[in-house]
């Protein structure tokens, strides 16, 4: 007979199974509605003259690209991971992270890197880059448009390490909670991203957690995905 730890495993994985094939399904539906909306706005923009009206067709074209960020964010939750690890030299990776931010948000972030060597990470590069992704897009949002984000990347014994750092604090009741899918305290989140990056960290045999969450010190999310010292570090 199954025990209690194991049924409540169970269940939980069937939870998240239902919630991956709900977010599945209104990814799905939503994508083409946003689609439709786009191109009736991409008509109605070459019939309007005025600089408010134009301001206007911005604001939903800006509020689109909004949603499509949401629906990107639920296909992630709800696709199936199965790494494909390769070998990538770190700095590069580091490189195609940054591009995927707008460029307002990439100048907000300062690299520290801590490394004895030049480097070369075992993962599957999309998935680590969405992982990484995934907490600096968190960190920015915390901290405000003027806030500083500190991606410092440290070498461990078989693993690499990589902390995201921001300004600020959390209750511990919310800190609790920051891993339950779907749960936010900002309105324009989804609440995904954070159970997204652990699940890709896991599906490498690695984790997600708070390290850190300080006043004075500020809020830390490290990633930590084990590597082969070997396969890892190329000495300059």
């Amino acid at each position: 007979m199954a025990s209690l730890t194991e049924r409540t495993a169970k269940a939980q994985d069937g939870h998240d199974a239902l919630l991956a094939n709900l977010a599945q399904v209104l990814a799905h539906r939503l994508r083409g509605l946003i689609t439709s909306i786009e191109g009736f706005t991409d008509l109605l923009a070459d019939t309007l003259v005025t600089p408010e009206q134009r301001e206007l067709v911005l604001r939903v074209f800006e509020s689109t690209a909004s949603i499509e960020r949401i629906l990107s964010e639920l296909q992630w939750y709800s696709r199936p991971l199965q790494p494909m690890p390769g070998r990538r030299p770190l700095r590069t990776l580091l490189q195609e992270l940054l591009v995927m931010l707008e460029e307002s948000e990439a100048a907000r972030v300062a690299l520290d890197l801590r490394l004895s060597g030049r480097y070369q990470v075992r993962a599957d590069a999309m998935l680590l880059r969405q992982a990484l992704f995934m907490l600096l897009k968190n960190a920015l949002e915390a901290t405000g448009p003027a806030g500083v984000v500190q991606l410092r990347v440290l070498d461990e014994p078989r693993s690499i390490r990589f902390e995201v750092w921001n300004e600020g604090w959390m209750s511990p009741e919310v800190a609790e909670q920051i891993f339950v899918p779907f749960f936010t305290t900002k309105a324009q989140n989804l609440g995904i991203g954070l159970p997204i990056a652990r699940r890709i960290a896991e599906a490498h045999g690695g984790t997600v957690y708070l390290a850190a969450n300080d006043p004075d010190s500020g809020i830390c999310m490290a990633l930590i995905l084990p590597q082969d010292d070997e396969q890892m570090r190329s000495l300059a």
